[in-house]
């Protein structure tokens, strides 16, 4: 009996902690953040001229990606949507082009590019559109406050600026697979730290 419970035991850790390791091999880029919360009911629609532009801070090196949730009401987009990341002086860094075919109502989108290797700290602007929809295409954007765990600063919409953005996830390119194995063990043990101490109380 004592033998089965050992074993048991083994195994839980063995899944606990040896396949989130083999696994985090295999991982291509990790978020920086976990998206922020947000109102369903407040959000922005883009379409022919209506442009997001949204300012953010890269809060680690070799970004490589941005994920936010975007609307296609009753998936009627179908025409392109680009996503160009820019320096603030305007010069494009990244362009990434999608099909609003391929845009699932309210799913979580990853704008996946080349990593930035010098990201960290620095300041950039992205911009949102389909210029190839009319207003009963429109998809849309959910807007948040500013929040600098993300790193969203302020957007603009329609000439006016305003504080806050799209609730965004930061992805990054790992520099070696054991920072990832690092980063993978850092995030678990922080989540069963809270569940230990919720247990005790």
């Amino acid at each position: 009996m004592k033998k089965m419970i050992w074993l048991t035991i083994v195994f839980v850790l063995g899944l606990v902690f040896i396949v989130p390791f083999i696994l985090s091999m295999g991982l291509k880029m990790t978020p920086v953040n976990t998206q922020p919360g947000f109102d369903y009911n407040i959000r922005r629609s883009v379409y022919g001229e209506r442009v997001f532009v949204q300012k953010f801070v890269s809060t680690e090196e070799n970004l490589t990606a941005l994920g936010m949730s975007i609307r296609n009401p009753n998936l009627k987009n179908k025409s392109e949507i680009f996503f160009n990341l820019r320096n603030l002086d305007g010069s494009l860094v990244r362009g990434v082009t999608i099909n609003g075919m391929n845009l699932e109502d309210g799913s979580f989108i990853k704008f996946v590019f080349d990593p930035i290797t010098d990201s960290l700290g620095k300041e950039y602007i992205f911009t949102i559109s389909s210029p190839g929809a009319g207003p009963e295409e429109t998809i849309e954007l959910f807007i948040i406050g500013k929040d600098n765990l993300s790193g969203i600063m302020e957007y603009s919409y329609m000439g006016e600026s305003f504080e806050g953005g799209t609730p965004i996830v930061q992805y990054v390119k790992p520099g070696s697979k054991m920072m990832t194995v690092k980063k993978v063990y850092s995030n678990l043990i922080s989540r069963l730290l809270p569940l230990r101490s919720q247990k005790s109380e």
